[in-house]
């Protein structure tokens, strides 16, 4: 049994060491133009080792990511109401508190696409409940007030990133609301 443990931490530490590497490499490049070659020497790891547990760099890319998404995922279950607003929070709040990771992966050498798959982590239930508020929206309406909410978190988050965070969370996070409350309130 102590032998698949170690082997399981050996696992572990070269995932790791290949995840930690590419965040290296993201602060000097963009993700599209790393190449598996370029990883694997600079993380001192084969690359037959490295495709053992992925397919490319998008692959690597797709499953830290995807692991970062089960975490926020989590704090769905305690949002009663305002789902994105309340979501978009908590992401800026999870953000600030993983810079390391969070910050390359959606700065600018980053996944342009992952705070989106974020965001759309709560589509359903925004959607839903603002069918309920907000009288006066049509489907489509609500459709594009998602996709408006969306877009514009995307490019304060992106600002914010940017200049390094230096706001508080919960700052961004109230600038965020104050617009989207604005907004949905000409609706109800």
């Amino acid at each position: 049994m102590v032998k698949g443990d170690n082997m399981d931490k050996r696992i572990l530490n070269t995932k790791k060491k290949l995840t930690n590497t590419l965040l290296v490499l993201i602060d000097e490049k963009k993700i599209k133009d790393i190449t598996v070659l370029e990883l694997c020497k600079k993380a001192n790891i084969n690359r037959t080792t490295f495709y053992k547990y992925y397919k490319d760099i998008d692959d690597l890319v797709l499953k830290i990511e995807d692991s970062l998404l089960s975490d926020l995922e989590t704090y769905i279950v305690d949002i009663k109401r305002n789902y994105l607003i309340s979501f978009t929070s908590k992401i800026i709040e999870t953000v600030s508190s993983r810079k390391e990771i969070y910050t390359r992966l959606l700065g600018e050498n980053g996944d342009h696409t992952f705070l989106r798959r974020i965001l759309s982590l709560v589509y359903d239930q925004s959607i839903s409940e603002w069918a309920h508020l907000l009288k006066k929206a049509s489907r489509n309406d609500l459709e594009k007030i998602y996709n408006f909410i969306v877009d514009g978190t995307i490019g304060i988050v992106g600002n914010w990133i940017k200049n390094n965070c230096s706001e508080e969370p919960s700052t961004v996070a109230l600038f965020i609301n104050k617009i989207c409350m604005s907004g949905l309130s000409s609706f109800i």
